[in-house]
């Protein structure tokens, strides 16, 4: 079996070889480094898929209950999948945009990736709060530092004060647990839950909406997503739309749905209408895009008020297909945001109006641009269509409201379509003349996320499968 706390020595290796390459040139560069620790992670990965992951425990603080804790639970397998190769993907791309600051650049880049791999696997709260935090400080960082100038700076902010008051949600949650149940242990913590007064399971959830409805995010809270996403450089964009907003999902899981079933069933019909009223909402917010990367980081939004439409429905089957949502639009969204950059890089512009006939010229980008759009809409056979799928067979036995957030999907249909119209056909602009294809690291990127969107869409009992306690 391999211990999940070699998921975390690897990527730690490498952040020791990022500092030490400071002082010792003869290092190999940031980009093999980085690039060497994901392939070896990944290795490490597939045969823990294969042979079974092992827990570990080191005691830090009985009297608190503070262990370093790791332990597989039943909806680990996807996000850790999630995480362990959509930064591999992006780490293709990073090394095409970053040019400045390399070196710290991959520091935080590897701190996001070790810390969200630790969230996934953390069973003591304690823990999962840290690795919380650092995934959060470490994009603020690529956000403020890599990101637009000045705009990305308070972009930066933004992100920082919304994100660090859900924080504090979270760790009043994890506090009041602690107090009720007298650890900081996932596993003792669900044993004595049922021990916790009324009115602390009413605040307990409360505090836990907050946060998640911040991370995901969910309207009204979600108005750190726009200048986050659209001012941070497109890797660190990737990594916010593909891993960030899971955290909160994950989190929503976790403890909404494993912890709280009976609260979350009580409250279902409100979180069901906020969830529709939020994918209704975006959509429509959505359609008024002409900017590309503005549209394509309202769209996230969308399939999160989705993912959270399944999970507060309280069912197994749409909270399942919640999981596999989550991971599909991971894949694709880290393409689409990559196609923006390449298009903005290549024509000057991100508003799909000003392009048009790129088809002619790039005919590769355009076939990945119409596949990760058609993936998104939910076409049969590519992956979010089985956990959309899901979602609504699941959700519609409990809130026929849910059916709504359909219509939303036809909103997203008509300015996908938009989108391909407009850049791909028409006639050729004289100034796009010499306009060249995507290159060989840029198709190896699409090349690599569009394996997972069809396996993921063909199989996805490759998945569904894992998930033990759904």
């Amino acid at each position: 079996m391999i211990n999940l706390i070699f998921l975390l020595l690897v990527p730690a290796i490498g952040m020791l070889l990022l500092i030490l390459k400071r002082f010792y040139d003869k290092l190999p560069s940031p980009e093999i480094i980085v690039l060497s620790v994901m392939a070896a992670n990944a290795v490490l990965f597939a045969l823990g898929l294969v042979f079974g992951f092992s827990s570990f425990n080191v005691n830090i603080n009985s009297s608190i209950s503070f262990s370093f804790s790791l332990q597989e639970n039943f909806i680990t397998i996807p996000f850790l999948l999630l995480a362990i190769t959509v930064p591999f993907a992006i780490l293709l791309f990073a090394a095409k945009e970053i040019k400045q600051s390399k070196t710290i650049f991959y520091l935080f880049y590897l701190l996001v990736y070790i810390s969200v791999i630790s969230v996934f696997v953390s069973s003591n709260l304690i823990v999962f709060f840290i690795f919380w935090e650092v995934a959060v400080l470490s994009l603020f960082f690529i956000t403020g530092l890599w990101g637009n100038s000045e705009k990305g700076k308070k972009a930066a902010m933004k992100f920082l004060v919304f994100t660090q008051f859900g924080s504090l949600t979270l760790l009043a949650f994890f506090i009041l647990l602690f107090l009720y149940t007298g650890s900081f242990n996932f596993s003792v913590i669900a044993s004595r839950i049922s021990a916790l007064p009324l009115y602390i399971e009413y605040l307990s959830f409360f505090l836990l909406l907050i946060t998640v409805m911040i991370k995901m995010p969910i309207f009204p809270l979600h108005g750190w997503l726009l200048d986050s996403y659209y001012y941070s450089p497109s890797s660190g964009t990737m990594l916010l739309s593909s891993m960030l907003s899971k955290l909160g999902g994950f989190a929503f899981i976790l403890f909404g749905f494993g912890l709280f079933g009976n609260l979350l069933l009580e409250f279902r019909l409100p979180l069901i209408a906020l969830g529709v009223f939020t994918a209704i909402y975006i959509a429509f917010t959505a359609s008024g895009q002409k900017d590309l990367k503005k549209l394509l980081s309202y769209s996230s939004m969308f399939y999160m008020s989705l993912v959270f439409i399944g999970i507060s429905s309280g069912i197994n089957l749409a909270v399942a297909g919640s999981v596999l949502l989550m991971v599909s639009h991971g894949f694709i969204i880290t393409m689409l945001f990559g196609i923006s950059y390449i298009l903005l890089q290549k024509t000057g512009t991100n508003e799909t109006e000003k392009m048009g006939g790129l088809m002619s010229k790039m005919p590769l980008l355009s076939f990945f641009l119409i596949f990760g759009i058609f993936a998104s809409l939910g076409v049969p056979g590519l992956s979010n269509f089985p956990g959309e799928f899901l979602i609504f067979i699941g959700s519609y036995g409990v809130a026929g409201i849910s059916l709504f957030a359909i219509f939303g999907i036809m909103l997203s249909t008509n300015y996908y379509l938009r989108v391909i119209k407009q850049s791909l056909f028409g006639q050729l602009k004289k100034t796009f003349g010499n306009l060249t294809d995507i290159s060989k690291i840029e198709l190896l990127f699409m090349v690599f996320l569009s394996f997972f969107i069809l396996l993921l869409g063909l199989f996805p009992s490759l998945l569904l499968s894992t998930l033990g306690g759904l």
